[in-house]
């Protein structure tokens, strides 16, 4: 469950809105159930499919409202990745993929992520000596995990790449940034990831199944996409739930939109990830 809760403090009109709160069904996932509820339910809702192939859920509360509620409920099956990861991955696979519209958008800078000459510098750095493209996200992904500190409140949703990277410090979305940009710079086509991570309760990880997560996904030659969790340092396996991709944060936050108002807005958000077999 992902539930949102607007409140103003005084009456707002015209609320328009798109979420991406619908996780995806792909090949190592399926959703079995989605509901999206309202308050007040008097919103009219579109659903669409945007420019990467996430669900989009448009909706609009006209009427006069100091309190907006928007709650997700899905049910997924996850399934193991089954791909054989012992394959060579060559460098040379990638040429030329800039020019291909399939991946064009996950090599280029984006709001978020500036290809900035440092990072370029530093990525190049960093998989130096290194000729598979898999070992290299790996090299990358170890750097973030060893080299930047896991700080709630040290950055905001709106941080981009560059301020990350300079104070090394951040939580998931951050980390993801970084990766995306690293690996863009050296040519592996990388994009943003939103979802959740079912953390067991004997786990030690930094994040729980009260918060949403991010990671990346990389395009490994002769294998495809790959999600790998800067975060945590590992691959991504059925213990994630993919939502939503992108360039990067911009493209997939959970709910964007505005209102007609000049009122101040307070907003509370809480996840609830449960296993159920």
């Amino acid at each position: 469950m992902h539930s949102t809760h607007y409140r103003y403090a005084s009456p707002v009109s015209d609320s328009i809105n798109d979420a991406h709160l619908c996780p995806v069904s792909d090949d190592f996932q399926q959703c079995v159930s989605f509901q999206l509820d309202f308050s007040p339910q008097t919103v009219n809702v579109m659903r669409q499919l945007d420019f990467y192939t996430n669900q989009v859920h448009h909706f609009e509360v006209m009427e006069s409202h100091q309190l907006l509620e928007v709650v997700a409920r899905s049910e997924v099956e996850t399934f193991t990745d089954q791909r054989d990861f012992t394959v060579s991955c060559p460098p040379e696979m990638l040429v030329g993929l800039g020019r291909n519209d399939r991946y064009y958008d996950y090599l280029a800078g984006s709001q978020r992520v500036a290809l900035s000459p440092m990072i370029q510098h530093e990525a190049k750095e960093i998989i130096a000596g290194i000729s598979d493209v898999r070992q290299q996200v790996e090299r990358v992904m170890g750097y973030i995990f060893e080299h930047f500190e896991y700080a709630p409140g040290t950055t905001h949703v709106e941080s981009d790449v560059l301020h990350v990277f300079q104070i090394q410090r951040g939580v998931c979305q951050d980390f993801a940034h970084v990766m995306i940009g690293l690996c863009r710079s050296v040519g592996i086509p990388t994009r943003y990831v939103s979802g959740y991570f079912y953390v067991t309760p004997k786990s030690q990880s930094t994040v729980d199944n009260t918060a949403s997560h991010a990671w990346v996904e990389c395009y490994l030659p002769n294998i495809g996409w790959v999600g790998y969790d800067p975060t945590h340092d590992r691959r991504t396996d059925a213990s994630y739930i993919k939502v939503a991709m992108g360039r990067d944060y911009v493209d997939v936050r959970p709910l964007a939109g505005t209102y007609r108002g000049k009122s101040t807005v307070e907003m509370d958000v809480t996840v609830s990830v449960q296993q159920l077999s």
